[in-house]
């Protein structure tokens, strides 16, 4: 199960790099019909900020959180003896997934509401936005679930550092 969970995890991140170069491509695009022909594409701004956006930052939230690859200080975490280390790891681990979870539950909320009304914004031209509303729970959901993960496999022992991943043992 662990490992169709890293291979899913792996797979969005692949899929939030996808956004990344569809938004470089639609800016130059852009851009460059503007400098040409003076026809800039209508709702570039709107699909950058409401679908290449959110692809790239919810998609991936998973696989960092699994790789611990998120923002960190460890400013007096790498003075504690290991057993405060573990300690802190696991509250912070559990603290991030009923966190995550809550995030992942209201952006659902809010996901149900703009697919009911067919959410759209105004912009050089209409967009339809309730589609990239379905990412926020999706990406929330499955951040909670490897942060979860990663309490269980700190309580079983298993690495769930980086620098525990990498062998380093502090």
């Amino acid at each position: 199960m662990l490992k169709f969970f890293n291979r899913l995890c792996s797979w969005l991140m692949f899929v939030g790099g996808f956004g990344v170069i569809a938004m470089m491509l639609n800016i130059v695009a852009d851009v460059v019909a503007k400098l040409l022909w003076n026809a800039p594409i209508q709702g570039t701004v709107e699909m950058s900020s409401y679908y290449y956006m959110v692809v790239l930052v919810m998609l991936p939230m998973a696989f960092v959180e699994m790789q611990d690859q998120q923002i960190s200080v460890d400013l007096l975490f790498n003075h504690f003896p290991n057993w405060l280390q573990n300690l802190a790891l696991f509250l912070s681990c559990i603290a991030a997934a009923a966190i995550l979870a809550v995030m992942a539950w209201r952006t659902g909320l809010d996901a149900v509401r703009a697919l009911r009304v067919g959410e759209v914004v105004m912009g050089g031209r209409e967009v339809i936005v309730w589609p990239s509303r379905m990412v926020l729970p999706l990406g929330f959901g499955l951040a909670s679930l490897a942060a979860f993960i990663r309490a269980v496999l700190l309580v079983r022992g298993q690495p769930v550092t980086q620098s525990q991943l990498n062998g380093n043992m502090s």
